[in-house]
């Protein structure tokens, strides 16, 4: 077991960096997203896929603090300067007759 916020990820090792429903404070998390960049091999995968800070107002289920939750510009802003982003967006998933709002931004290094 290993605490995410000081793993040390080896450099460029990984061919799928996957973040999955991880939500943390922004600055814990600004961390965590540069040490996913750093970890993937050049062309490797990079995968975001969590509850979205609009959920809170317009969908259900997930953190109810809004300072956990993740949104696309953060991760943009993080993953930018290191890949190349082909999915940013936010996603609608259904969860019974309601329908949750999820950040997902899937990225290749460059």
């Amino acid at each position: 077991m290993a605490d995410v916020t000081r793993y040390p990820a080896e450099e460029s090792a990984y061919d799928l960096v996957l973040l999955s429903y991880l939500h943390l404070p922004a600055r814990e998390m600004a961390g965590v997203l540069g040490t996913a960049c750093q970890a993937a091999r050049p062309g490797g995968t990079l995968l975001l896929v969590g509850h979205d800070a609009a959920n809170l107002a317009h969908g259900t289920g997930g953190p109810q603090d809004p300072g956990v939750l993740t949104d696309v510009g953060q991760v943009r802003a993080a993953w930018e300067p290191c890949a190349v982003l082909l999915v940013a967006e936010v996603a609608r998933r259904p969860v019974g007759d309601a329908v949750a709002l999820d950040t997902v931004v899937r990225a290749v290094r460059r």
